[in-house]
């Protein structure tokens, strides 16, 4: 096992935190194809279940009990921080029924946010969990301000649609 110290002065398994990286990458693209999917609000019941599977998958990698109702619950008060965003997908929704403008603003958007989001949310349980938390000792008021910034930095370098529909197929 090799060990890296952090940030936060517990020691990092360097196996588990590569592990936890290629888990939260797959779902990203995961959840990024689900926002290529033309239809109001599914890709975001969609993204929803994507982000709760990966956690699940990152608590046992961290051999961390895991909930999928407090999963769910964690999750939501978590991705709730980003309202604007969500916003933005319900106008895109909206925007849906305008033929051509609302397929290509879903198709721009909904991706970038999808991936976004759930890279965030791979980030955040991967340092919570590796540094002993669990789900019943999550806080979302204490996750974020990192879960912003996690999100902004994914946002901004979020791959194209194209990318994003060849790797999640790679992922499957």
């Amino acid at each position: 096992m090799t060990v890296a110290a952090s940030e936060t002065a517990f020691p990092i398994d360097i196996q588990l935190a590569d592990s936890a990286a290629a888990v939260t990458r797959r779902y990203a693209y995961w959840s990024g194809g689900a926002g290529l999917i033309p239809v109001p609000l599914v890709d975001l019941v969609l993204v929803g279940g994507i982000q709760v599977k990966m956690v699940a998958e990152l608590a046992k990698i961290y051999d961390t009990p895991f909930s999928e109702t407090r999963a769910k619950a964690v999750i939501g008060a978590l991705v709730g921080t980003i309202a604007p965003y969500g916003v933005a997908s319900v106008v895109l929704g909206g925007m849906m029924a305008i033929p051509v403008i609302g397929t290509l603003a879903n198709l721009t958007v909904g991706p970038a946010l999808g991936f976004a989001s759930t890279l965030a949310v791979g980030k955040v349980f991967t340092r919570h969990f590796s540094e002993g938390g669990t789900l019943l000792s999550f806080s979302a008021e204490k996750a974020r301000e990192y879960y912003k910034h996690e999100f902004e930095t994914a946002r901004k370098s979020a791959p194209n649609d194209a990318v994003i529909a060849e790797e999640a197929k790679k992922h499957k």
